[in-house]
């Protein structure tokens, strides 16, 4: 008899035991198969894997190499998060290739080690993507500088010992887009955030990571430090004088655009650039592409190509947008000579680009398909959102800007919610009929 019930409790016990082990087993599958979706972009190492039966993997110890590059980071942690029951349920077979409904990964602390500094010499070289304006206030920094910081400025503006942060965030749609924000945060310095809705290429439940069709993108961008740095740095080529080194700024994008366009900006929008270099800037812009892009080819492509051939927007209040239209400008005021030997440089860099684009064209890895979770959303109805006050949630404007935040208030047709980034607080003011949608996080 005691046998019995001796091996009665021993079932028990291993009973509940077993989906423990099943969700701690998948939580460790699960994270580095995470790890596998990126192995193109280099070599990744960690030390742990540790979970929470919140849904929440924490990996310790990260060094990341980026492909082609002597230098890396070093991470102190990657916090993924999803849903509990994702974990708990979902074949271990299959982890390899499937994702769940919603998903984020925040990579934090991450600085450059110093195997090298080439990695540290690219973020000079290609700047724009990152911040648009707040890397463009390069325009004038030095009388020769255009699109990149010389080095000595550079080297003044940021410190080698710089720390990032940076934030994933995705959510499957019904339609079968995948809506992503990717938040980029210096520490004491600013955060910049692109959005988009990606749409799938493949089928209704599967996407092809390569693949992945971006046509608009919405960027935010809230500056904590970063804008007083550069301008401390850049006011020295002008006595010390913040409104010198404006001014030039201003006349050196126009020159830019005028050698390279043929065109120029209009006032209203040179004006706007120059208040935006101020310290504490905080602005939108909407980024809708020519052309449909596979994200693979996105970021390999030129930047300053991308711009040109897109339909770019700036906020000019919350809620606001102004399309960046260039005017026609009188020909006669360029100098040919200047205009010619631009031209020359020009084609010199395009033809090294293209041929670096088929290089790493060609050396891409086999394409990677992966399946998707239910494509069911914590969707919020707009005449109910009195309930989610004080709760994390995801907006959609009507222009289709996503924003991320805590409601704080309801009140006169206005919602109110704070945004929290590690570098700062922001808060943000919609009108309700402006908004399109809200997703409970």
């Amino acid at each position: 008899m005691k046998t019995k019930i001796l091996s009665f409790l021993l079932v028990i016990v291993l009973l509940s035991i077993y989906p423990i082990y099943r969700y701690v087993t998948n939580a460790k599958s699960f994270a580095e198969a995470m790890f596998g979706h990126v192995s193109k972009m280099g070599n990744w190492t960690f030390s742990s894997i540790n979970s929470n039966f919140d849904g929440k993997i924490t990996i310790r110890n990260i060094n990341f190499t980026p492909k082609n590059k002597a230098q890396g980071f070093d991470i102190d942690s990657i916090v993924i998060k999803t849903q509990p029951m994702f974990l708990l349920k979902s074949n271990p077979n299959e982890l390899s290739y499937i994702l769940p409904e919603t998903l984020s990964i925040s990579v934090n602390s991450a600085s450059l080690n110093n195997k090298s500094n080439d990695i540290y010499e690219s973020l000079k070289q290609k700047n724009l993507w990152m911040m648009l304006v707040g890397y463009a206030g390069s325009f004038g920094c030095n009388r020769e500088n255009y699109t990149s910081f010389d080095d000595k400025t550079w080297n003044k503006i940021l410190q080698d010992d710089q720390v990032f942060n940076v934030d994933f965030y995705f959510s499957r749609q019904s339609n079968g887009g995948l809506d992503v924000d990717l938040i980029l945060d210096a520490e004491n310095m600013f955060s910049s955030t692109w959005s988009s809705t990606l749409k799938s290429s493949y089928n209704e439940d599967q996407i092809v990571i390569d693949e992945l069709l971006v046509d608009k993108l919405y960027y935010s961008y809230l500056d904590n430090g970063f804008n007083l740095s550069r301008n401390n740095a850049c006011i020295q080529n002008y006595k010390s004088s913040f409104a010198a080194y404006r001014l030039s700024s201003a006349e050196h994008v126009q020159k830019y655009l005028r050698v390279n366009y043929s065109k120029e900006l209009p006032d209203t929008l040179i004006n706007w650039y120059q208040r935006v270099l101020a310290p504490d800037t905080e602005y939108n812009a909407i980024i809708t592409l020519g052309n449909k892009m596979y994200v693979s080819d996105f970021y390999n492509s030129n930047q300053i190509d991308i711009l040109e051939g897109s339909i770019v927007e700036i906020s000019t209040t919350g809620n606001e947008y102004i399309p960046v239209n260039l005017k026609e400008i009188d020909y006669t005021k360029i100098d040919p000579d200047l205009l010619i030997s631009e031209n020359i440089k020009k084609k010199e860099k395009a033809d090294i680009e293209k041929q670096l684009a088929n290089e790493q064209k060609n050396s891409q890895m086999k394409t990677t398909v992966i399946r998707t979770g239910s494509s069911g959303t914590r969707v919020v109805d707009l005449n109910n959102l009195n309930s989610v006050i004080n709760k994390r949630v995801r907006i959609k404007t009507v222009r289709g800007r996503p924003v991320k935040g805590v409601i704080t208030s309801l009140s006169q047709g206005l919602l109110t919610l704070n945004s929290n980034f590690k570098t700062g607080t922001s808060t943000i003011t919609i009108p309700i009929d402006k908004i399109s949608s809200v997703e409970l996080l």
